[in-house]
């Protein structure tokens, strides 16, 4: 049975070799991962560029260019369409070369992770889960309290507050859960979410 997936979260694999790609995006889904497909860069990153993607898995050894020579023949242009976008958006890059140049360019070029291809399901879908419970850590506010992104206390308890009757459906259904009032909650529900 595949795993839930806590929180939305898309995993966008950019690589021009079809059959690993689709076998690769298959294996995700039976896990329980959201999917979405790219084998040319002008497409990946337009999708990057339109938020649909939690996390990269990009080819680094494109060979797309020979049957559309615009197209670039690495994934770097992927991974600086990535940092301009969102300079915290997890890329992870696959490379089947032998030498260690591509290991060594991409992560030089910001990526967040190497894979040597062909990727084995197990060893991807724990990377990928760590990623998952990464990203979910820094959506945590009491993560965001410890790192100074949220920098007070009671910033926290607000958001922790929305997080519960967003869970729950109402202000009245938190109140027990929460040991608050329904004013107190309501207070914390009109206030602004950080500081």
């Amino acid at each position: 049975m595949p795993a839930k997936i806590p929180f939305e979260f898309t995993v966008l694999i950019v690589d021009d070799d079809d059959k690993y790609r689709t076998q690769t995006a298959e294996s995700l889904r039976s896990e329980g991962f959201r999917v979405i497909e790219a084998n040319l860069s002008s497409t990946a990153c337009a999708l990057i560029r339109d938020k649909k993607a939690s996390l990269v898995l990009l080819d680094w050894d494109l060979q797309n260019h020979k049957f559309c020579p615009e197209e670039p023949s690495t994934g770097w242009q992927i991974l600086q369409t990535c940092q301009e976008v969102d300079a915290l958006l997890p890329v992870i890059v696959m490379s089947k070369t032998l030498d260690h140049d591509a290991q060594t360019d991409s992560l030089m070029a910001g990526a967040g992770g190497f894979l040597e291809k062909p990727v084995a399901k197990l060893s991807l879908t724990v990377h990928l889960h760590r990623w998952i419970a990464r990203l979910r850590a820094e959506k945590n506010p009491f993560t965001q309290l410890t790192a100074g992104v949220i920098e007070k206390a009671d910033t926290v308890n607000r958001a922790y507050a929305r997080a519960v009757v967003d869970k729950v459906g109402s202000a009245l259904q938190a109140a027990p859960k929460l040991g608050l009032s329904r004013q107190t909650i309501a207070s914390y529900l009109a206030s602004p979410s950080h500081p």
